[in-house]
């Protein structure tokens, strides 16, 4: 049986997507792999995190109107 991740990891994980995301929305059009790296990191969110902390980040990003969907299926990596 794997470990229960805290509260605070979660966190560390959380802050540490959105930094990503953050650097790599403003590279979008100019860097080919932005995009599918922008997807690795909310579906390892969605995974580690819980789909809810996913979609706030998509949310908050406004990056349904660039394409992403919010999570509810299963997430695979």
């Amino acid at each position: 049986m794997g470990r229960k991740m805290s509260d605070q990891t979660k966190e560390q994980i959380i802050q540490e997507a959105y930094e990503k995301i953050e650097g790599w929305l403003e590279t979008l059009d100019v860097r080919p792999y932005s995009s599918t790296l922008i997807g690795l990191r909310l579906a390892s969110v969605a995974r580690h995190c819980g789909k809810v902390s996913a979609n706030k980040l998509i949310d908050e990003f406004g990056l349904e109107q660039k394409g992403w969907k919010k999570v509810y299926g299963e997430v695979k990596l």
